[in-house]
C-alpha cells in the first residue's frame, strides 16, 4: 500500500475524496482526470501526481493510470472517485493486507473496503445470515472474508498480481471480468474490515439499462465468453 490511485471524469465527489485524504493519510495520489483545479486546489494538502485522462471507459483510465502508478511502486489502493475515507479506513486495509500476505501459500488479488452501496459481499446493507449485532455494526464487519468478486471502489492490489489481467475497455462487468481473470491465474480475492463512504454511479449514472446495454458490443467482439456468461 504504498499509493493510492484515482480516476475521474470531473465528479464533484472527487474533490471530497480527496480532502478525506488529506486528513488521514500523506500517501502520494496518482490522479487521472481533465480538471487542473483540483490540482492546484489539492497540492499543499495532497501529494497528487496528475495525468491526463483520455479514456472513454472505466476500464481503459484505470489501466493507464495504475500502469503507471506501477512503474513506481509495488502495491496500490484504487479508488473511485466518489468514495470518502473514515478515520479507520487505511489502518484497516493495511492490517488485512498484511495479514494475508505474510507467510501465507495463495495469492492475493484484490482486496476490498467494504461500503454502503457496492456489491452483496462488500455491502454492510447484506448480512450473512444469522449475523450478530455488536454496537452498531454486524458482527461479520470484524472479519475478513473471501469472495469471487470485488468491487474496487477502494481495493488494494499488487503489481504481481496485475500483470495477470487487467480491467476490459468498459465501464459495468469490468470488475467481474478482471476478477475472474485473476481467479484463473491462481488469485484469490478478500473483503477487508475497512469501509468506505460510497455515493455511487457518480459516473455511469443509475440509468441501470443503459449501463447493462452499454458493454454488450465489445464483450460479445472481444469476450465472446463473458458475453455468454452475462447475457444468455
Amino acid at each position: 500500500m504504498e499509493a493510492i490511485v484515482i480516476a475521474t471524469a470531473g465528479s464533484k465527489s472527487v474533490n471530497v475524496l480527496l480532502e478525506s485524504i488529506s486528513q488521514y493519510t500523506d500517501l502520494p495520489v496518482y490522479l487521472s482526470g481533465n480538471d487542473l483545479s483540483l490540482l492546484y486546489k489539492f497540492i499543499s494538502k495532497v501529494d497528487l501526481i496528475f495525468r491526463p485522462n483520455t479514456a472513454t471507459n472505466f476500464g481503459d483510465a484505470y489501466n493507464e493510470i495504475i500502469d503507471y502508478a506501477f512503474t513506481r511502486h509495488d502495491s496500490l489502493i484504487v479508488c473511485n472517485d466518489d468514495v470518502v475515507f473514515t478515520p479507520t479506513t487505511l489502518e484497516l486495509l493495511k492490517k488485512d493486507y498484511e495479514h494475508l500476505t505474510v507467510d501465507r501459500e495463495f495469492k492475493v488479488g484484490w482486496l476490498g473496503a467494504r461500503s454502503d452501496y457496492v456489491l452483496h459481499h462488500q455491502n454492510i446493507r447484506f448480512p450473512i445470515e444469522n449475523d450478530g449485532i455488536q454496537g452498531l455494526k454486524y458482527l461479520s464487519e470484524g472479519n475478513i472474508k473471501e469472495a469471487e468478486v470485488i468491487a474496487p471502489i477502494c481495493a488494494v492490489i499488487n503489481k504481481e498480481a496485475w500483470g495477470e489481467a487487467k480491467f476490459p475497455s468498459i465501464n459495468w462487468f469490468s470488475d467481474n471480468i478482471i476478477c475472474m481473470d485473476m481467479s484463473k491465474a491462481g488469485y484469490k480475492h478478500f473483503v477487508s474490515r475497512a469501509y468506505v463512504h460510497h455515493a455511487g454511479s457518480q459516473t455511469v449514472g443509475m440509468d441501470y439499462e443503459k449501463c447493462l446495454e452499454e458493454p454488450k458490443a465489445w464483450l460479445k467482439a472481444n469476450r465472446p465468453d463473458m458475453y455468454e456468461l452475462f447475457y444468455a
